[in-house]
């Protein structure tokens, strides 16, 4: 396993931090851990995901699945921010596409960072 997922209580954060590869499994993986933690789905906890130690290999084919996902646990994640702290210049491309179609079709607030500090920033607000 090539990522970790903490609970920040204080800050009511959950911090999924992944490095090396990362594959559509992998991110599949992570959301079943995810949506089995009741910080998560009933205590709204947001989420904080660190790539900055990753390289995304996720084809922008695999976007729909991604939506189709997303759509089946709206009621989860609806109103919930999500901060994205990712370096590589073409992940952030690849994530601010999806992060526009998220925000529209669901209602889950996603934003790009380059640092923690201001990633952990936003998401206090």
């Amino acid at each position: 396993m090539n990522y970790s997922i903490s609970i920040e209580h204080e800050l009511k954060i959950i911090r999924y931090t992944h490095a090396g590869l990362i594959k559509p499994e992998d991110i599949d993986k992570a959301w079943v851990q995810l949506l089995a933690m009741k910080e998560f789905t009933e205590l709204k906890y947001n989420l904080l995901s660190d790539y900055r130690n990753g390289k995304f290999q996720i084809p922008l084919e695999f976007l729909p699945e991604l939506m189709g996902f997303m759509k089946n646990i709206e009621s989860i994640v609806k109103g919930k921010k999500q901060a994205l702290i990712i370096d590589d210049p073409l992940d952030v491309a690849i994530s601010m596409i999806f992060e526009n179609k998220v925000k529209k079709e669901i209602g889950f607030v996603i934003k790009i960072f380059t640092t923690n500090a201001s990633a952990l920033q936003w998401l206090a607000i």
